[in-house]
């Protein structure tokens, strides 16, 4: 026998209700919380470093010329930020700020003109971020003479190669191509840009070229009375078409090894009108998040960008991607490393240095004077114009893979949309991470890869081209790798 309920059965549509009230009325569940280094990573954001960039641009800052005012004005604005994000300052700085000195110049005027073999031709006048342009640390001078071909600019007897050997360059205008042999020798020596034009001086030369993109860039110093510049391509094969010979020509022909100098037959006139150069103060920023182990927060993990730019001479070069993104996306990352739950074992340096455009010298400063405390440093990563394309190219991963494993580590767990690429680092260091691997120290620069470069040392580097996404992601690459960096065994 069934027994009988006082309770009519429900319906289908009364029970569809009742079962959605009781959904209703029961509490969710809290989705689970990130771990608290992604949840750090999460706040550099692709709208913080657009902002940044935007800030450093403005004319304000004159181009951040190192030396300058206007640099001394970014660096102290970066200084604030490091302060109110609540990083430590440095016992012995002032206020954020790592002092060195620089001796800095500046150009008031600079022609260039191809002259005609004879009377009755015209001068051909080259144009600025066109043809050539001359460079920041250039002496001034006036000189009309010929133009000669000293293959890749080298003596190194050391190395058994003279790109001067058969050739006289007193008195003339010595034309050079940068790059190296491909030999797997080690050519750091003799390939930067202030070597070549050291030695063109040492071999008597009136004024120097040096055939690589007409942009505004620094030689490291003035040689002597001795007026620099650098070329096209383009200026270098008119230069070179007499002999029936092309930059690419003479390149494969370097890069194997050979040799090719030769007086080309052409008469250049190059004048640049230069003032003294003065000792000036440079700065680095340095904001410290101490490692949490009393043991090892001796040791420390750089993660740096350069904050200098070239400056507002022909005209404003606001240097947005080259470097206010590697500066806006490493203060990105400063500020969320300030606000994470968990701080590493090992401290954090964070660096914006000065003087890159001059030579790498605040690297250089940093790099053989660090703070006093802070004994032993175990790793930089360092961010150089990362504000376009769509990844990053790891300049020295392949050089320390370990490094380049924590970035890619860090990538799959914080952006894994970002393309991550390791390279070699060999040759003339033009980054920051130059003057730490030359001390033994393990050292990487992040650039932006995939995309366009635009405006490159002109005044076409501006905001207007920035893929702020391309910052974030770097940012919470290079966040994730330095704490796993900072954090290891």
């Amino acid at each position: 026998m069934r027994a009988s309920s006082s309770v009519p059965a429900l319906g289908p549509a009364l029970m569809s209700a009742a079962l959605l009230c009781t959904a209703l009325l029961t509490p969710a569940k809290a989705p689970p919380k990130a771990p608290p280094l992604a949840q750090a990573a999460a706040k550099v954001t692709a709208e913080g470093a657009y902002a940044t960039v935007d800030r450093l641009t403005s004319p304000e800052y004159a181009g951040r010329l190192t030396g300058t005012g206007g640099y001394e004005a970014a660096a102290r604005w970066v200084a604030g930020e490091c302060k109110r994000a609540g990083l430590q300052p440095v016992k012995e700085y002032k206020g954020y700020l790592q002092p060195f000195m620089v001796r800095l110049g500046g150009l008031d005027g600079a022609t260039l003109e191809i002259l005609p073999g004879d009377k009755a031709g015209q001068a051909q006048a080259q144009a600025f971020f066109k043809d050539f342009m001359p460079m920041l640390q250039s002496a001034s001078g006036d000189v009309a003479a010929e133009v000669v071909f000293a293959g890749f600019g080298m003596t190194a007897q050391d190395l058994g190669r003279d790109d001067y050997a058969g050739i006289k360059a007193e008195g003339k205008v010595v034309m050079v191509l940068r790059g190296e042999p491909k030999d797997g020798r080690d050519w750091t020596k003799y390939d930067g840009t202030a070597a070549r034009e050291a030695n063109a001086h040492a071999h008597g030369a009136a004024a120097f070229l040096m055939i690589d993109q007409p942009v505004l860039s620094a030689s490291g110093h003035a040689e002597g009375a001795m007026p620099a510049a650098l070329v096209s391509e383009d200026f270098g094969n008119r230069l070179l078409a007499p002999a029936q010979l092309s930059v690419q020509d003479l390149r494969r022909v370097l890069e194997k090894g050979g040799t090719a100098s030769f007086p080309t037959g052409i008469t250049v006139h190059l004048a640049v009108k230069a003032r003294e150069g003065q000792d000036r103060p440079g700065f680095n920023v340095v904001a410290l998040l101490p490692g949490r182990d009393k043991k090892l927060a001796g040791e420390y993990v750089v993660v740096g960008a350069h904050l200098d730019h070239v400056g507002s001479w022909p005209a404003l070069c606001p240097g947005a991607d080259d470097n206010a993104s590697g500066a806006a996306a490493l203060l990105e990352v400063a500020r969320a490393a300030a606000k994470a739950k968990d701080r590493p074992r090992r401290t954090l340096a964070f660096v914006w240095f000065g003087g890159e455009e001059l030579g790498l010298l605040g690297a250089t400063q940093f790099a053989r004077h660090p703070p006093e405390g802070l004994r032993y440093c175990t790793a930089v990563l360092n961010m150089d114009m990362v504000g376009a394309g769509t990844g990053a190219y790891v300049s020295g991963g392949k050089n320390f893979p370990e490094i380049y494993n924590a970035l890619e580590s860090a990538r799959d767990h914080y952006a894994p949309e970002m393309t991550l690429v390791a390279g070699e680092s060999s040759g003339e260091p033009r980054a920051d991470h130059g003057p730490f691997q030359a001390l033994g120290v393990r050292a990487v620069s992040l650039f932006g890869s995939g995309g366009s470069h635009h405006g490159y040392h002109t005044p076409g580097d501006t905001l207007y081209f920035i893929t702020p996404k391309t910052m974030e992601a770097v940012g919470r690459t290079v966040l994730g790798a330095a704490f796993g960096l900072a954090d290891a065994p």
